[in-house]
């Protein structure tokens, strides 16, 4: 057994003396003095920066699943540039839209999967990142243009558009564009005008009809009418091998509504309007008012103001009407309530000014004076230098 030595102090010995420990503490106090190599604190903050902008970019990218914004996190409005010579959007998805001076665009419809917008006036340039949740859809006045995720400007003018890609591709749908739709890649451009007409092929192989048998004798002898009868079992049984639904839409994109309105006729036109969205109504209302069928315009028009006023191209399907009853049927007074009616729903405000004055002209034409003053009484408080103020007088002044 170890006996311990009392007291502990006589036997505890100290390894370090007093120099020792000095010359330590010298030694760590030169250290915390020497100078730090400058580099290590930019580059340090430049590191931090970087991971901030990847983290705020993704958690951006990640969480915009809702309606598109402004990227500040504003509600999406009306886009105007004003006098400025470039007007700059950025929007929450990282896609920018740039305006020109005097240019306009008003938004139609934004959801987390589909973002609408029409240029009224003036040119705009989309960066549209590619990628992103959202179906753009821009209306151009004379075109519709469709992407993904692109760069390509759409340059409007009364009567005429221009629209060019950058890069990516967009595809551009209208009745003025040959063959009713165009892909268009980077590089590429497109010119149209007001009063050019479609260019439509001149044959399709996919929906010919075989070829009339030449008659064998003079006009109007049983072997004439037994052709006649013939050609009209081949075109028959030609229809019938193409579905309805899928022909009137190809007749459609191609330009082609007469044919396309006669694959439904009246009553198929009327069935089709009952089962089909937004966009396919609005096709079938162009077939019907392009080939010659106002009146059947009307009921898929009325199809999308009954079942989606509360789409945001509802208001422009109204605007459509009252000019349908206006112009081509003569339906003063049911001019005057589709015209009401894109106000209520709340027509862009483009194409407000346009939508007052035909009110105007629609109460007066139907003889509703006092309505036609009240109507002129609010398009010049709205609209004090309108263009369309000597109109509404010459309306006014009508007997």
């Amino acid at each position: 057994m170890i006996e311990t030595q009392f007291p502990l102090k006589d036997s505890l010995v100290d390894p370090v003396d007093e120099a020792a420990i000095h010359r330590i503490g010298e030694r760590i106090d030169a250290r915390l003095r020497s100078p730090k190599p400058r580099w290590i604190l930019p580059l340090a903050l430049v590191g931090v920066t970087a991971l901030a902008a990847v983290v705020v970019v993704g958690w951006r990218i990640h969480h915009d699943a809702g309606p598109l914004r402004f990227a500040d996190g504003r509600d999406l409005t009306a886009m105007d540039s004003g006098e400025t010579p470039v007007g700059e959007f950025a929007l929450s998805d990282g896609s920018t839209i740039r305006l020109s001076r005097g240019s306009h665009i008003e938004p139609l419809e934004s959801t987390g999967s589909t973002f609408s917008a029409i240029v009224t006036q003036g040119r705009a340039e989309f960066e549209v990142r590619p990628g992103g949740p959202r179906h753009w859809v821009i209306e151009c006045g004379l075109a519709t243009v469709e992407v993904v995720g692109t760069s390509f400007s759409c340059d409007r003018e009364p009567g005429r558009l221009h629209l060019a890609v950058h890069h990516g591709a967009v595809l551009v749908r209208g009745e003025r564009v040959p063959d009713r739709a165009r892909r268009l890649l980077a590089g590429e451009s497109l010119e149209l005008a007001e009063d050019a007409r479609p260019l439509v092929p001149a044959s399709d192989d996919t929906f010919a009809l075989p070829a009339l048998p030449a008659p064998s004798s003079a006009s109007g002898s049983p072997a004439t009418e037994s052709s006649a009868a013939m050609a009209k079992g081949e075109e028959a049984r030609a229809r019938g091998r193409i579905s309805p639904a899928r022909s009137w839409r190809d007749l459609a994109r191609r330009g082609r509504h007469g044919e396309a309105f006669s694959t439904l006729g009246t009553e198929g036109l009327r069935r089709e309007s009952k089962h089909l969205g937004v966009n396919d109504l609005f096709a079938l209302a162009d077939v019907a008012r392009l080939s010659g069928h106002p009146a059947d315009a009307v009921v898929p028009l009325e199809r999308i103001l009954t079942d989606f006023a509360s789409d945001a191209r509802a208001p422009l399907a109204a605007f459509a009407l009252g000019r349908l009853e206006l112009d081509s049927l003569g339906q003063a007074h049911a001019a005057a309530s589709a015209f009401r009616k894109a106000m209520d729903l709340g027509i862009p405000s483009g194409l407000r000014e346009d939508v007052r004055a035909r009110l105007v002209e629609a109460y007066a034409r139907s003889g509703d004076v006092d309505a036609a003053r009240r109507a002129a009484d609010a398009y010049a408080a709205e609209f004090p230098r309108g263009r369309h103020l000597q109109a509404i007088q010459g309306w006014l002044r009508r007997p």
